[in-house]
């Protein structure tokens, strides 16, 4: 079996690829073997590392398989060191979608080059998560609270131009870019990025405060950990980070969310969709007629299993996907 990490050099550039289809998703032995690589072609004489994704996409996130279970070491916190204490400049090359641990990795980088049409997004509040690995400590230092925020709260994906905007991207190109900048740059780490004003990011922190439903954890988490990096300082925050994350992950709510994230893609490809909402719909609130009703249409193979179930079942009713639990209870 391929490695999915490899590391060639091409010019002045060490260069370390991910392939690990379908997707490039930071799995523990992506992540060992990427932390690793920047470590060797640190080593090396190049005048600067690249990490790229192959595929159709640089890095689309965590293997969300991976999260029924504690983190297991190393995570990206570790990435972030040795980019820090490589040498050379470390460049992320990034295509097609950079979500969740692909943000992570590219602000683990010193520099950041993006194709046209590259879309960015930290999507984890819509697992039941918080983002980890400096989410809530390193983003904010690189593009400011409100516009960490944006990305960790609202977790919608942004396009380039507003990447550019906001400061997350250094450049429009490719791996051909990096090698004309390789001899050009030099060492920026995120962590020795000053935090802008603690008044600033506390506005921030506060607007978002008022604003959210208090049911949904994640978010308030989120939030949670950030307000500790600005009072508290950054080992601080970075310390509450992980807690949160692991209380999440092990939540009830996370759970849901998970399942979740499944089921409605499985709803999306099911024939008999708009015919299982429309009879769901008419049913309304009563949850005993709810769930009686969705037990039916498993039993008569018109759904697939509960999960589905529960996903037509907040879809019809327009409720939080965090209410996906009908069929668990």
């Amino acid at each position: 079996m391929t490695a999915p990490v490899s590391l060639v050099q091409h010019g002045p550039v060490a260069c370390i690829e991910i392939d690990n289809p379908p997707v490039n998703a930071l799995s523990h032995a992506v992540r060992s073997q990427l932390i690793a690589a920047v470590t060797e072609a640190g080593r090396t004489r190049a005048q600067a590392i690249a990490i790229v994704g192959r595929g159709r996409s640089f890095i689309s996130g965590a293997d969300i398989a991976e999260l029924e279970h504690p983190v297991l070491a190393p995570g990206l916190l570790e990435l972030e060191e040795a980019c820090r204490l490589a040498p050379q400049p470390v460049i992320a090359v990034m295509h097609g979608m950079v979500l969740g641990g692909g943000v992570v990795v590219a602000y683990c980088a010193d520099f950041r080059i993006a194709a046209p049409g590259t879309l960015f997004g930290m999507p984890e509040v819509k697992l039941g998560l918080l983002a980890t690995f400096g989410g809530t400590q390193f983003l904010p230092r690189l593009v400011g609270m409100p516009a960490a925020l944006r990305l960790l709260i609202g977790a919608e994906p942004i396009d380039l131009e507003e990447a550019q905007e906001i400061g997350f991207v250094d450049a429009v190109g490719d791996l051909e870019m990096a090698l004309t900048m390789a001899t050009r740059l030099s060492k920026r780490p995120v962590r020795n990025i000053a935090a802008e004003p603690a008044q600033v990011a506390l506005a921030a922190i506060s607007r978002y405060e008022t604003a959210l439903d208090p049911e949904w954890q994640a978010p308030q988490a989120t939030l949670e950990a950030a307000r500790v990096g600005v009072e508290s300082g950054l080992e601080a925050g970075l310390a509450s980070e992980a807690a949160l994350f692991e209380s999440l992950r092990a939540s009830r709510q996370s759970r849901i969310l998970r399942r979740h994230f499944f089921a409605s893609r499985a709803l999306a490809r099911l024939a008999g969709r708009d015919i299982a909402l429309a009879e769901l719909r008419k049913i309304g609130p009563d949850r005993n007629a709810l769930r009686r009703a969705a037990q039916s249409m498993i039993n008569s193979g018109q759904l697939p299993d509960a999960a589905v179930a529960d996903a037509v079942i907040v879809e019809a009713l327009a409720l939080p996907a965090w209410r996906a639990d009908l069929m668990l209870d």
